[in-house]
Formats: structure tokens, C-alpha cells, sequence
């Protein structure tokens, strides 16, 4: 695509975002590259009207990547304008998809982008860990998921973020084995671990970090990085959704 026709595109996108609406899919349907697709993504961030504050990670499992037709993650950015409050009350609007429940960090210090970082270098650059919902959605006319291109370019297909509770002493547990479950209405409609986190939620923080530095960037001090779901996604109806994190808390929010 050439820079006109991304502009364009970006345009539309960050529209779409700050008035809630749905536009055409077919021109980011025809987004050939995953390059491209970041590219857009980019584009779209940078005339966003809201301040980034950090990350989603998506597509950490095999059973996403299956239905993106992809083999590894993705990601999208976030903003200060869609952060909501536990208990928040989202309107249903076209696109949304679904909730989905993760964990996320924050990070405590700029991650260094000099030396090949491990997972066990992690903890020291965390601020803190947190049980956590990332509403996802389109803003493209469609049923279901975008394609993946479509969805990376859509901001990585984020809609909203709503942070729960700090988990004291997070790093003396095991994250991938804790039990998450979800209620919608009070029937269970979702379960899994922090395992489906590519194996571990903090696997996706450093992958996310990797990302960036591919790019001449990394995770800095104060951003927030949402893993990916631990239960896939949880449908998009009416009413009230528990999720509770077995021994790390419980978080919810509702749509009407």
C-alpha cells in the first residue's frame, strides 16, 4: 500500500475508534502484509487523540493463532481513554466481541534494549502484577473475527482495558497454573489457566518486549502490558461477568 493510502486508512481507524462506529472492511481486507498491517497500526496510534499506555498481546495460544491462521502473537496499543474502572458498565455496541481474562503488569523501569534479556531477568523491572480484562472488538463491518492483518492494523483488535487489583507477591507464585473461570449472568461460560499465556503470562511480556526491539524501542517505565487471555473469549451479551482468579482475586464488568 502506498503512504497515501495508509494515511487514509489510519484516518479512518482512529475515527471509527473515538466516535464507536463501524466502517468498510473491504480496504483493510486487501492489507497484504503483516508489515503493512503494523505499519497502519502505527499510523493510527500516532493520530489517536489520547495518550498510550502501553500494550495488549495477543493470539498466545494455539487455538487463537489457529483461528487468526497465524503462528505467533500479535499486539496493539492502548489508551488512557479506554481504561475502565472494575465493575465498569460498557455499552454493547456492533463489534464488540468479548471480554477476555488476563494478567497484566506494569512495568517498573525503562526494560533494556542492549542485551538479550530472560525470563528471570523480568521480576526486577516489574512494578507490579495485576488481574485484568481487555475488551476486544472491531470497528470494521463484520461477524467474528477480522483477518489477521485487519486485526493487527485495528489496533490489534483492542477496545478497552480495565485493570483489577495488584496480586501481592505474584512473583512466589506460579502464574501458569492459576485456575481462572468466568461467569456470565451466573453461568460459567469460560475456563483455562495463565498457561494458555504462551505457557506463562511473563513468556508474553518478554516476547512483547522483543517485538519492540525489533522495531528500535522496548517497554518503558510506567507502561502497561496485558498478556493475552487465559480463557479465550468470553461472548459479548447482556448482563453482568465475574472472572475470578484462583488465589489472585476476583474482577467483573457488565454490558448494556
Amino acid at each position: 500500500m502506498s503512504a497515501i493510502e495508509l494515511k487514509d486508512l489510519a484516518r479512518q481507524l482512529a475515527d471509527a475508534r473515538g466516535s464507536h462506529q463501524q466502517i468498510d472492511r473491504n480496504p483493510f481486507d486487501a492489507i497484504a502484509t503483516l508489515e503493512d498491517a503494523y505499519k497502519l497500526q502505527a499510523m493510527a496510534a500516532a493520530t489517536y487523540p489520547s495518550t498510550q499506555v502501553g500494550w495488549k498481546v495477543g493470539a498466545t495460544n494455539e487455538g487463537a493463532q489457529k483461528l487468526f491462521g497465524c503462528d505467533a502473537p500479535f499486539y496493539g496499543p492502548m489508551f488512557e481513554q479506554e481504561i475502565m474502572q472494575p465493575s465498569a458498565d460498557l455499552p454493547l455496541r456492533d463489534g464488540v466481541l468479548g471480554g477476555e481474562a488476563e494478567f497484566a503488569f506494569i512495568c517498573g523501569s525503562d526494560f533494556p534494549t542492549d542485551k538479550s534479556l530472560s525470563v528471570e531477568d523480568l521480576p526486577a523491572l516489574i512494578k507490579s502484577c495485576h488481574i485484568a480484562v481487555e475488551i476486544v472488538g472491531r470497528r470494521t463491518i463484520g461477524q467474528g473475527l477480522p483477518s489477521l492483518n485487519c486485526a493487527v492494523a485495528d489496533f490489534g483488535a483492542h477496545v478497552a482495558f480495565i485493570p483489577g487489583p495488584a496480586i501481592a507477591d505474584w512473583n512466589s507464585m506460579d502464574l501458569a497454573r492459576v485456575e481462572v473461570k468466568a461467569n456470565t449472568n451466573g453461568e460459567e461460560t469460560n475456563s483455562g489457566t495463565g498457561a494458555a499465556v504462551l505457557g506463562h503470562p511473563l513468556n508474553s511480556l518478554l516476547w512483547m518486549h522483543n517485538e519492540l526491539v525489533k522495531t528500535g524501542s522496548g517497554l518503558k517505565s510506567g507502561e502497561w502490558v496485558s498478556t493475552g487471555t487465559c480463557l479465550g473469549v468470553i461472548p459479548a451479551v447482556a448482563g453482568s461477568v465475574d472472572i475470578e482468579f484462583s488465589g489472585c482475586g476476583s474482577i467483573g464488568y457488565k454490558f448494556s
